[in-house]
């Protein structure tokens, strides 16, 4: 059941293009409702919107009426007060529409005036008629191979159902070309694959490399109804999470491929540009920052979200400016920091095989939950040429502070910096501690924003890594 929220309409009218759609009046008449309201939605992207709140006090008529800016797309009505729901289609040429729903039996639907919607409800009926012959005739084959026999009679009949099924797809089709509920059919349609030849493994490839590029084989992209139904955004969903390797360069790719497919449709290409990006300025993995500094640079900065305002693209790019020198296989910029002494410590000067640098303060919960799992990967790892490199975030008087902090934390074998004038965040903003860096030898960042007790595991990785590299340079 999907549940909506009114807050939800500040989204919409945020991201929605000033395109103008088309007029409606639908008329609803409901039997066995006992509330006397019903929410008309529509869906965007993977949301659903709140549209209009009707009222009816007989609780059996209901009239959702807009004299413009009704785009294509599949729409919903939310029954009180289970929030239970019913979809129905919006073309933008049916515009007088009667609906007779039945609250006890949603599937039980009937349409005046709209074509695409009886065509819709008959073909659920039509799938609804032959799913338990099909479900049982899939249970007997599947029972066959488990005792090592052929079923040939229940997979002949299940061949004609699917047959069935796609002829009579193959028809509405034909029918209702360019509405959203070509859309629906269209996307459940499978890539065919052709037949690959060769080892097992190569033939796995091809037949991947095949699939994905061809995903949107069965999808009209010029489609009006596309952000207003949720069939794009599962197809886009699947792409990423299913079909992409989840590294940065990877999701760059796949994004910059995406983007342009929805371009010439200004409400789908507002959205998806806006969810990517809100996506991965979360940062949910590590190294995804690399995505949101690429996105605003290659569309934000360039124009391609005129509908932005000045401050929140400033905004953008003093988030992406801070990011960017801090990327994984950058360089890291060169600090200098001081000890307790006074003695300057600059980082790039610092020669190890491995440096790493970690941002703390003395008063960080997490700094002191985490500190002896660092510790104990210093004494650990020293031998293989990590040196640990420790940046007090105190600054002013507070400064003072850093130093009884690196005793009651055993941090005595790093070296052990911090600045009173907390001049590092011109180069490294550091917003929250702590801040865990694994640099190279040539001080390039390996890995960043790890978890302390994760460091022994993910340094383990490195460094195997380096020496199987170091392995196959000597072969």
């Amino acid at each position: 059941m999907y549940k909506f929220s009114v807050t939800l309409i500040a989204f919409i009218s945020f991201f929605a293009s000033p395109s103008v759609g088309q007029s409606i009046e639908l008329k609803i008449e409901l039997k066995n409702y006992k509330s006397d309201t019903i929410i008309v939605g529509n869906y965007y992207g993977d949301k659903q919107i709140v549209r209009d709140t009707l009222i009816s006090s007989d609780r059996s008529k209901f009239v959702w009426k807009e004299d413009k800016d009704v785009k294509p797309g599949m729409y919903l009505l939310l029954l009180k007060p289970m929030n239970n729901f019913a979809q129905f289609f919006v073309n933008g040429t049916e515009t007088k529409i009667t609906m007779n729903v039945d609250a006890n039996e949603l599937s039980n639907i009937s349409f005046k005036g709209s074509a695409e919607n009886t065509a819709f409800y008959d073909y659920l009926r039509f799938l609804k008629d032959r799913r338990p012959e099909s479900d049982t005739l899939r249970a007997r084959v599947a029972r066959a191979k488990t005792a090592n026999i052929t079923d040939e009679k229940s997979k002949t009949t299940i061949d004609r159902l699917d047959k069935e099924v796609k002829e009579y797809q193959k028809s509405l089709l034909a029918k209702f070309p360019s509405s959203g509920f070509s859309l629906l059919l269209s996307t459940s349609n499978d890539i065919v694959i052709p037949t690959f030849t060769g080892e097992e493994k190569d033939v796995n490839i091809q037949r991947f490399k095949y699939y994905k590029s061809h995903f949107f084989d069965n999808i009209d992209l010029k489609n009006p109804s596309l952000i207003r139904t949720p069939f794009l955004h599962a197809k886009f969903d699947q792409y990423i999470t299913k079909l992409t390797s989840q590294d940065p360069d990877s999701l760059i790719a796949a994004i910059d491929y995406l983007l342009p497919l929805v371009e010439h449709d200004s409400d789908a290409y507002r959205y998806y540009l806006a969810d990517f990006l809100n996506k991965y300025a979360q940062m949910k993995m590590v190294g995804q920052d690399a995505i949101y500094v690429h996105m605003v640079d290659k569309y934000y900065l360039k124009g391609k979200a005129p509908w932005l305002k000045e401050d929140g693209l400033v905004k953008m790019r003093d988030n992406a400016d801070e990011l960017r020198p801090i990327l994984i296989n950058k360089i890291i910029p060169d600090i200098t920091t001081y000890k307790q002494d006074s003695t300057p410590v600059r980082l790039h000067s610092i020669k190890s095989l491995y440096t790493v640098v970690i941002f703390w303060a003395p008063d960080c919960g997490h700094c002191k939950t985490i500190m002896p799992s660092i510790v104990k990967f210093y004494d650990d790892n020293k031998d293989k040429g990590v040196t640990v490199f420790s940046v007090c975030t105190k600054a002013g008087e507070k400064t003072a502070t850093c130093w009884p902090g690196v005793e009651e934390k055993g941090m005595q074998k790093f070296i052990n910096t911090a600045d009173e004038y907390g001049r590092f965040n011109q180069k490294i903003r550091v917003k929250s501690t702590p801040k865990i860096f694994i640099l190279d030898e040539n001080k390039k960042i390996l890995i960043k924003d790890i978890s302390g007790e994760d460091i022994e595991k993910i340094f383990s990785e490195i460094y195997k890594s380096d020496q199987n590299a170091k392995m196959e340079i000597v072969k």
